[in-house]
């Protein structure tokens, strides 16, 4: 019998704060493929255009002697500039694009597509569906292209701008759908990681060239100030010409890489600077133009840039090598750092090819790298970097590994699950 405390328990009162009942997910509305996929490219195009007519529309309350109008023609014709049509400014056109305003509208048509494409059936994004929805809204981003043309008084151009809409919509639309797209390519497995590869290359180069434009910039501050004190803008328009230049930063970039590489650039008719030689005559009064050299033969600190092609391709080369899943194959690591060098030149020579347009006439025309000495140095010396890194890693490191796969074989899905498969477990005793 037990005793007196042990009957004496404390009482354990449980109780309920909520019902659950069992879930049910709310039907959320799926809107078909095709009107929607012209809408996400279409609206992509749209958002872009309202950011760059905040940023003229910015300026033009500064000084509203320009008529509305024509402050939203202009905005129309920056906004065409991005996707290589160019803007007129009075008499003047402007074939410089600006790089830094593509990149921002293939952001904003990334990130558009995908909230879009969301209100779509998952089922028909996948297999050749996704093919479709990249086409139409490609297609849709184009056509918006062409109206701005028309409405903003470029309609002669409005063929260049559904080319141009097309290009920066497929890019900006595949970004979006890059993840579906990848399932549908099978690469061989000899090109597994060169993107990566390459991807650090460019990396490489770019942190080169930035390098290079600050050493420039500070030690062209003096010129810089001046060019800036003769200008005279007010606080907004201060604002307004770094937000200028900062749309130009990657033509800036592609145009210091081509100097590191020694093919030089030119800020004008017959002028040229490089790392070995600058000829530079009269410059645009844009502050940033304070960093170019003064004329004259370079320095060896300047000569020592030279070296910049084949230190990038060794980046890419020993990345590829690192990522490479076959072992003890030399011709193998050499190919793949060839490879990357290779692609990282391809990718540097056509940045630098975009980069090149006229700020005006006469003296401002064909500003930007050298097409004939970026595609003779470029290539050569990235590739024998590559190569050079992949024989290097190769020695230390791939001649001791035995020959095979060096991972076993997985497998990965390759469309996303639709649904999961629920198992209930009875838990009683024994």
């Amino acid at each position: 019998m037990p005793e007196p405390f042990q009957r004496r328990r404390p009482r354990v009162r449980l109780t309920v704060s909520e019902v659950n009942a069992p879930h049910r997910s709310v039907p959320t509305p799926e809107l078909p493929l095709v009107p929607m996929a012209l809408a996400a490219g279409a609206l992509s195009g749209l958002v872009g255009w309202l950011l760059v007519t905040g940023l003229v529309m910015a300026a033009w309350f500064t000084a509203m002697a320009m008529p509305l109008p024509t402050a939203l023609g202009f905005a129309g014709q920056v906004w065409l500039s991005a996707h290589g049509l160019g803007a007129t400014v009075g008499t003047v056109t402007v074939t410089l694009a600006p790089l830094g305003l593509t990149a921002l509208l293939l952001l904003v048509t990334r990130t558009v597509t995908r909230l879009v494409l969301r209100a779509t059936a998952p089922e028909d994004l996948l297999g050749h569906g996704v093919l479709r929805a990249w086409g139409l809204a490609a297609g849709g981003y184009a056509l918006f292209a062409a109206l701005i043309a028309i409405v903003s008084g470029s309609a002669p151009r409005a063929g260049w701008a559904l080319v141009g809409g097309a290009v920066v919509g497929a890019l900006g639309c595949g970004w979006a759908l890059a993840g579906r797209l990848r399932s549908l390519v099978r690469l061989p497995a000899v090109l597994d990681g060169l993107g990566r590869a390459v991807l650090a290359g460019v990396g490489a180069m770019s942190a080169l060239a930035a390098l290079v434009l600050l050493i420039g910039l500070l030690l062209g501050v003096d010129r810089v100030g001046l060019i800036e004190q003769s200008l005279a803008p007010d606080a907004v328009g201060a604002w307004l010409l770094v937000a200028l230049q900062l749309l130009y930063l990657p033509n800036l970039l592609a145009w210091s890489a081509s100097w590191t590489l020694g093919a030089g650039l030119s800020v004008g008719t017959g002028s040229f600077v490089s790392p070995i030689l600058t000829t530079a005559g009269v410059l645009p009064a844009i502050p940033v133009f304070g960093a170019v050299p003064a004329a004259g033969a370079g320095g060896p600190w300047s000569y020592a840039w030279l070296a910049s092609g084949v230190a990038v391709g060794a980046v890419a080369g020993w990345a590829a090598s690192a990522l490479r899943r076959s072992r003890g194959a030399l011709p193998l690591w050499l190919a793949r750092g060839a490879g990357a060098g290779f692609g990282t030149a391809v990718v540097v020579v056509a940045l630098g090819l975009l980069s090149r347009g006229d700020l005006g006439v006469d003296r401002l025309v064909g500003l930007g790298p050298v097409p004939a000495n970026l595609l003779l140095l470029a290539p050569g010396t990235m590739l024998a970097g590559g190569a050079l890194a992949a024989v290097v890693h190769w020695l230390l490191r791939g001649r001791h590994l035995p020959a095979g796969d060096a991972e076993a074989p997985t497998e990965s899905l390759d469309a996303p699950t639709e649904s999961l498969d629920t198992v209930t477990v009875v838990l009683g005793r024994d």
